[in-house]
């Protein structure tokens, strides 16, 4: 296993408790868990950042790269701050825009993954 596809796993198995215990803590039953949530999401980020300069490396053309580590900080200050955003009856929009974001960002993970396993453009 190269080192592209640990990280990329490392986006999946983060990504995947992160909705997991989002979807726990939205439902109620694990609101103490809300600091653990936050660390893993900062994993999450850290991982997709990670996947994207390996993906460079690979010979991704950047935008791709920069698209995640652009949205790695979106999501850093937007699940920080989003206890703060519309609070009452209208959070729920935030909480769906947030779990929208993470699934984003797996996605991205994903598209990385898979751009540099089929690797550099050939050099003219």
């Amino acid at each position: 296993m190269n080192a592209l596809t640990a990280a990329g796993w490392t986006v999946r198995v983060t990504g995947l408790a992160m909705l997991m215990l989002g979807l726990l803590i939205w439902a109620g039953v694990a609101r103490s868990f809300v600091p653990f949530h936050m660390l893993i999401g900062i994993a999450l980020v850290i991982a997709l950042w990670a996947t994207a300069v390996l993906a460079l490396r690979a010979g991704v053309p950047p935008i791709l790269p920069a698209v995640a580590v652009g949205w790695g900080v979106l999501m850093l200050v937007f699940g920080l701050t989003q206890a703060q955003v519309l609070p009452g009856a209208t959070h729920i929009v935030v909480e769906v825009v947030h779990l929208v974001v993470g699934i984003v960002a797996i996605g991205l993970g994903e598209a990385l993954v898979g751009a540099g396993r089929r690797g550099a453009p050939a050099a003219t």
